[in-house]
């Protein structure tokens, strides 16, 4: 059980690098309870100032949003937050408690100041293959729904493409060629909810038991 976008969902845990008919299965039992899906690569291309910025923002706006929200469930001891803190890391008091999530934060600063717009500006743009009739969304950013941090390039597209991703996927964990590129951590979604989500550096993955067969 987690909670994503603020919504609680009951998720099984698959660490099995699963190929051929295992993995066919699972997309086509996945992709039966999807309405859209996206598919996710490094990105070390050129961007706009405003696409940096907005990518930025996002990220900064995350950072800010969850260091507020460790010191709200700590100090109101939310879900027995602050007796797990102090259990886990031997704190003697509340000080040591906020001088941890400071630490925490300013890594986290760091790892948002850590991007220049300099490492893009003068890049080449890539032109990849991309079927605009099926694309929802191309989205630069620095946060999915298994990854925090690096910059990433997010192509989210109607369930009509699914095909081609299904064809060029050979095991669950690996990258994969498509539309002119490498691609990996595919998730799958109905509506907000997400039905499927991969992360394949790590090499696991997350199905959403609600309404699952």
């Amino acid at each position: 059980m987690c909670k994503i976008n603020g919504v609680i969902q009951i998720e099984k845990l698959i660490e099995t690098n699963l190929k051929k008919n295992k993995l066919l299965q699972l997309l086509d039992e996945v992709e039966s309870r999807s309405d859209h899906f996206s598919i996710t690569r490094y990105f070390n291309d050129y961007m706009s100032e405003e696409e940096f910025n907005n990518m930025q923002q996002e990220y900064l706006d995350t950072i800010m949003h969850e260091h507020h929200q460790r010191l709200n469930d700590y100090d109101q001891n939310i879900d027995g937050y602050k007796d797990e803190i102090h259990k886990l890391f031997y704190f003697k008091s509340e000080q040591e408690a906020k001088e941890y999530f400071n630490e925490l934060f300013n890594q986290d600063m760091d790892a948002y100041q850590s991007i220049k717009y300099i490492e893009f500006e003068n890049k080449k743009p890539v032109q990849l293959n991309i079927p605009d009739e099926y694309l929802i969304q191309r989205k630069i950013t620095r946060i999915t729904p298994v990854t925090i941090g690096p910059v990433l390039e997010v192509y989210t597209f109607s369930m009509d493409a699914f095909s081609d991703i299904k064809t060029a996927m050979k095991k669950l964990f690996s990258q994969y060629k498509v539309y002119g590129g490498v691609f990996e951590d595919l998730c799958l979604y109905h509506g907000e909810n997400i039905v499927l989500r991969i992360c394949s550096h790590e090499s696991y993955a997350y199905v959403d038991e609600k309404d699952a067969s």
